[in-house]
């Protein structure tokens, strides 16, 4: 990554659909984890890097890390590439809806494997 017009335009390429909307929860969300791949879980690198405002960050990254996704110090980044190098969207954008606050990834222990549900479907 070089810089964070270079970001948005990944962003475009990922998603044509998507608005350049510093507003919109969804392009923030998508923002920051892609920058991540470039600052790391850091608040203060995320905020800088991306222009965002410091909640906004800390609110996306607490979820990441809750999510398991992320730690204090590193960002879980194998995830979103494929063994032939290419770049998994359909995680990458699962990813986007635990950021955003719409859906919870948690260990299924008697399955062994991660699993993602809406968060208007998990019991507290």
């Amino acid at each position: 990554m070089k810089d964070l017009r270079f970001v948005k335009e990944i962003l475009m390429d990922l998603d044509p659909t998507l608005r350049d909307d510093w507003q919109e929860e969804g392009y923030q969300a998508a923002l920051i984890l892609l920058s991540s791949l470039q600052c790391g879980s850091d608040p203060g690198d995320l905020a800088a890097f991306t222009r965002l405002p410091w909640s906004v960050v800390i609110a996306v990254r607490q979820r990441m890390i809750t999510a398991e996704l992320w730690s204090e110090r590193t960002v879980c980044r194998d995830i979103w590439l494929t063994k032939d190098g290419g770049f998994e969207e359909t995680q990458f954008w699962m990813d986007v809806l635990v950021a955003e606050g719409l859906v919870e990834r948690r260990w299924v222990e008697e399955e062994g494997v991660y699993r993602y549900f809406a968060k208007k479907f998990v019991l507290q």
